[in-house]
């Protein structure tokens, strides 16, 4: 290796971000890390891996985890039942007065009766492109469904290969139940993982995982405007919130991760020869492995893990303000084990989080966060 290109690499590991590359932003602010997600008590277990949550009319709960779609009832949420078993991972919620849509990766937008009964609602857009990887879903006033497709390469679990080949081919998509068209707004995503519509329901506000901004899409024509970029972590699901939205922000950046993404020799070896849960990435959750990749005050020293540090996987809960200034959160750190947050719902009062790598999902009071 050239001695200028060798230091060039250098100078980038040791002062990130500094020359083409943005630095990762400080957790402070509203973002400021507390250890609130590890401190709520009320907690529904016994879900393997939960990714999206919803509640409808009666009040009973929805989950989506792995290829199922699991009701939740009772007083405390103390009886749990199976609804359905998708033809796929099972993902984005959102209750209609029709039924339950729900993302099925592999598949498409499908919708659920109350008695499980399954339809599907859409499966590709109009020109034919397959809908393999619906990450988010939202229901408009007038019927019309908006959805976020992460990406036309990869899906499911493989969302990590995506991120990895710094992929840019999600989409945003309209669907009108009165026509059956499918219709694409926007393409070109780095991988579309969340949408919600503003408050008078004009515009979208769309995440992108990769490109860890969130964007506003106004419905009656014009361009896109960023509503907040360079976000410390990688944003997913978003729903809204009195007064602005809440962010499911599923992993943190680290500058090791972000200076692997540019070594893209490394990570073609990288994949090509290491199982992907001992890649150097972000995670949902931690593998508690010796053969785990340590990042920088993570490592373990007498068998504790600094909460302070840059971990593989984080638990981050965030609340935006209608312009996209984040003005609380919830966290758990890196000694912590509710990691992998999909989803934050808020339903009345209370606030329904899923935790995807601690397998529950956890209530708590919207105004406590």
């Amino acid at each position: 290796m050239p001695r200028v290109e060798a230091w060039e690499l250098v100078k980038e590991f040791l002062f990130p971000g500094r020359s083409e590359h943005r630095a990762i932003p400080p957790l402070d602010g509203g973002l400021t890390p507390d250890d609130e997600l590890d401190a709520v008590a009320t907690a529904i277990g016994g879900l393997t891996e939960p990714e999206d949550v919803c509640l409808d009319e009666r009040g009973d709960l929805y989950v989506s985890t792995a290829d199922r779609v699991v009701r939740v009832s009772g007083p405390d949420f103390g009886h749990s039942e199976v609804l359905a078993t998708l033809p796929g991972p099972a993902g984005a919620l959102e209750p209609g007065p029709d039924g339950l849509l729900v993302g099925v990766a592999g598949t498409g937008l499908m919708r659920l009766g109350r008695d499980g009964a399954a339809e599907l609602v859409t499966a590709a857009d109009e020109s034919g492109v397959p809908i393999h990887c619906p990450t988010d879903v939202a229901l408009a006033g007038d019927g019309t469904i908006y959805l976020t497709d992460g990406s036309t390469r990869h899906h499911g679990r493989d969302w990590i290969r995506d991120l990895m080949e710094q992929n840019a081919c999600g989409r945003l998509l309209r669907h009108d139940p009165r026509s059956g068209r499918t219709t694409v707004l926007a393409g070109g995503l780095a991988y579309a993982s969340g949408v919600s519509l503003t408050p008078g329901q004009d515009a979208l506000v769309v995440c992108e995982a990769w490109a860890h901004r969130v964007r506003l899409y106004p419905l009656a024509g014009g361009a896109a405007r960023i509503l907040r970029e360079n976000l410390p972590g990688y944003p997913g699901r978003i729903n809204p919130a009195p007064g602005g939205y809440w962010l499911a922000m599923f992993a943190l950046r680290t500058q090791l991760v972000e200076f692997v993404l540019t070594q893209r020799d490394y990570v073609e070896e990288m994949m090509r020869t290491i199982e992907p849960d001992y890649w150097i990435r972000p995670a949902l959750r931690g593998l508690d492995s010796g053969l785990e990749p340590l990042q920088g005050g993570q490592i373990r020293k007498l068998g504790v893990i600094k909460p302070w540090a840059p971990p593989r996987s984080y638990g981050l809960v965030a609340r935006l303000d209608e312009e996209g200034y984040v003005v609380s959160s919830m966290h758990s750190r890196g000694g912590g084990r509710r990691h992998g947050v999909t989803s934050a719902r808020q339903c009345g009062s209370r606030l329904f989080i899923a935790v995807h790598g601690g397998d529950q999902v956890l209530v708590t009071g919207a105004g406590e966060a």
